[in-house]
């Protein structure tokens, strides 16, 4: 097995990988069609999706020695597997992880088809994740989740959880687009949060048409009302407001210590951030890359931001341009300049044994 991977070497088998995934016949796939939606999302930029992969799996596999076939990598948060099928397309082993079982399901089928199957999935949360690993007694060499610690009600106990199965050597690979210290990216990400609060959240991942049900000021209405009857409309739309990033049972604590003293709850610091109240599952979270580090450093990892780099696949020649600037720019700045970056990435590292 070869003990080394160039970047260019890694993008090259991504761009295969995408050669054949746009050739798949995605209305006669056997699969879920959340998958089907998911699948259609990618489509419209595969190209970067696959470029972001390959940078994933060559920060995850730099410096490291003596790659074998059982080499295992776990693609966190996988969706429809494609970082999973690229691992496996270099001819390592991946193990694939996600909440749904409907995309675990997708990714057997896609696996099948495009001849790239993993070899170990899981359903469930992170704990889940763990606990599997810990039964089998798993080495796991390296963990990428990209897009999904945005939406993780507790990202503290996220970098703890992952802790258990870390060995020297243990590589974390997390990228997320919602960048806070990018002020455009900062500002879309706003406009989804408070699309979110007012208006619902997308049907699905390439339906643009908005599910009114999943609304979050409307669904702590729900909540508070359920328990609390009697309020006036006025105040229930102010403790409504007010428990903006709280789930279920805090925000009828809430209420209760509300109702007992008077006093409204104070609203979570950042202006716009927000849950879902019944999963917890953050819209997109903004968070400070300090925070990060000093959660992944109080879970005992070492902790670095590598440079992101900007979509250059667009429609409009205009944009590719102006993103090969933007790349350009990027590439003389340090890696700790995450401002100019379309998104964070972020490399923790396991390189002593845990106490």
């Amino acid at each position: 097995m070869k003990k080394y991977f160039s970047y260019q070497e890694i993008l090259e088998v991504a761009r295969q990988l995408e050669k054949d995934i746009r050739q798949l016949d995605i209305l006669q796939l056997d699969v879920h069609e959340a998958v089907k939606s998911y699948l259609r999302f990618d489509l419209k930029k595969l190209q970067y999706v696959s470029e972001c992969n390959a940078f994933m799996l060559y920060h995850i596999l730099y410096g490291r020695q003596n790659l074998q076939p059982q080499t295992l990598i776990v693609d966190h948060g996988a969706g429809i597997g494609l970082f999973a099928m690229l691992v496996k397309r270099l001819g390592l082993s991946c193990l694939c992880h996600d909440i749904s079982p409907e995309y675990i399901d997708g990714i057997k089928h896609l696996g099948f088809v495009l001849n790239a199957m993993p070899d170990e999935f899981v359903t469930g949360d992170t704990n889940e994740l763990v606990e599997f690993c810990k039964e089998r007694k798993l080495q796991i060499a390296a963990l990428a989740s990209r897009n999904v610690i945005e939406h993780i009600p507790d990202y503290s106990t996220f970098f703890k959880e992952l802790h258990q199965i870390a060995t020297p050597g243990f590589i974390i690979l997390i990228t997320t687009s919602a960048n806070i210290h990018n002020p455009i990216v900062r500002y879309i990400h706003k406009k989804i949060h408070k699309q979110y609060e007012n208006f619902g959240s997308n049907s699905d991942m390439d339906n643009p048409t908005l599910n009114n049900r999943n609304c979050g000021m409307a669904l702590r209405k729900e909540i508070i009302q359920e328990v609390f009857p009697d309020l006036h409309d006025d105040v229930l739309n102010l403790l409504a407001k007010n428990n903006r990033g709280f789930t279920k049972d805090i925000i009828i604590q809430r209420v209760q210590s509300f109702i007992k003293s008077g006093v409204l709850p104070s609203p979570i610091d950042h202006p716009t951030n927000t849950c879902d109240p019944i999963t917890g599952v953050w819209v997109e979270r903004l968070v400070p890359v300090s925070d990060y580090q000093k959660a992944a450093m109080d879970a005992d990892f070492q902790f670095e931001t590598l440079k992101g780099f900007y979509n250059t696949h667009y429609s409009k020649s205009i944009y590719n341009s102006a993103a090969k600037w933007m790349n350009k720019i990027l590439n003389v700045l340090p890696d700790d300049h995450v401002a100019l970056s379309p998104f964070l990435a972020m490399k923790l590292s396991q390189n002593h044994e845990s106490l």
